[in-house]
């Protein structure tokens, strides 16, 4: 009999398939859909620094004859913001069963650092810090840069005992040496990778707009190649896929190449639990056809390590794989 349970950060899931971060994971009649559909662990909607602190500068712009209001002000909003956050994965641990990460959105290694202490006392198991600010300033450095992510991990690793995961851009220029760098400083798994909202043009209205915020089945591709490389150059670290992840078929080609766990977001919104479901039969379908007794059996199987040709997974021209075909 097949056995798709897998270890994430020390957490023992019941399958590899997880529910992202999302507008989903903040309502209790999904998670309970989820959990039923055989989801390994659920991501709470992140708590997003951004959005407490552009709420407080509005107040504080707004308060100009009452200082001491606006403080107050800001004060109250931060705390409300926080209070209803904590209640929220309160909830969501009383719920299901299955682990429960909280997720903090931030750019900062301010108050954060402080906040994670009060998601672990709220119950969470693990935390997913989802660490990103578009780098505009052309005059600091990319060290600088990734020295600033990798102190906001060191100080929550020193202040809680649950397990902490990094949500990361792929836009590193050495993306191994920085996941090995997370994991020095404290970091039991990343999650790659974070997908942004982008911009998009309207030329019709001569307008700048947002671009669709759904992924497509195909940008999994970009993270198969740095899920097949980083999970064979860094070991002792778990890494889960989140972007692209539709369907069992995507699945099975990250845990072949490193992955411990997968995370769906996109698939959920448009099937909803089903798509857990079925990510779940295809993975046990999977194991029953290739004789695989456990998911460990065949993690990696297939990354950089592991292949013939480890050739395949590095970045090559056009030309190099295609030019005896042209």
């Amino acid at each position: 009999m097949t056995d798709i349970s897998v270890n994430y950060m020390g957490l023992k899931l019941c399958s590899p398939v997880m529910a992202a971060s999302s507008g989903l994971t903040a309502q209790l009649d999904r998670v309970a859909e989820f959990e039923k559909a055989g989801v390994g662990a659920i991501v709470v909607k992140s708590l997003f620094e951004e959005q407490i602190v552009n709420e407080a500068e509005f107040l504080q712009s707004q308060s100009h004859d009452y200082p001491e209001s606006a403080d107050y002000l800001h004060h109250y909003l931060r705390q409300n913001s926080i209070d209803r956050y904590l209640e929220l994965v309160t909830a969501v641990k009383r719920k299901v069963s299955v682990p429960v990460i909280a997720s903090i959105n931030c750019y900062s290694a301010g108050e954060w650092t402080q906040f994670a202490k009060e998601i672990e006392g709220a119950g969470a198991d693990g935390l997913e810090l989802n660490i990103y600010s578009l780098p505009l300033n052309i005059y600091k450095k990319s060290d600088e840069i990734e020295r600033e992510y990798l102190n906001v991990v060191e100080k929550v690793s020193r202040q809680i005992k649950i397990p902490v995961a990094v949500k990361i851009a792929s836009t590193f220029t050495n993306l191994p040496g920085f996941v090995n760098g997370l994991k020095a400083h404290g970091a039991k798994g990343v999650v790659m990778f974070n997908r942004f909202y982008s911009p998009d043009i309207d030329i019709k209205r001569v307008r700048v707009f947002p671009a669709d915020a759904f992924s497509s089945p195909e940008e999994s591709l970009r993270e198969l190649r740095w899920m097949g490389i980083v999970s064979a150059l860094v070991p002792g670290i778990d890494l889960s896929a989140s972007t692209g992840v539709h369907n069992g078929t995507i699945a099975l080609k990250q845990i072949l190449a490193g992955a411990s766990t997968v995370q769906m977001c996109t698939a959920l919104y448009k099937k909803g639990a089903d798509s857990i479901a079925q990510a779940v039969a295809d993975i046990n379908l999977f194991m029953d056809t290739q004789g695989f007794s456990s998911v460990e059996e065949f993690r990696g199987k297939l990354n950089y390590s592991n292949i013939e040709n480890p050739g395949k997974f590095e970045r090559v021209q056009f030309m190099k794989t295609f030019g005896n075909k042209v």
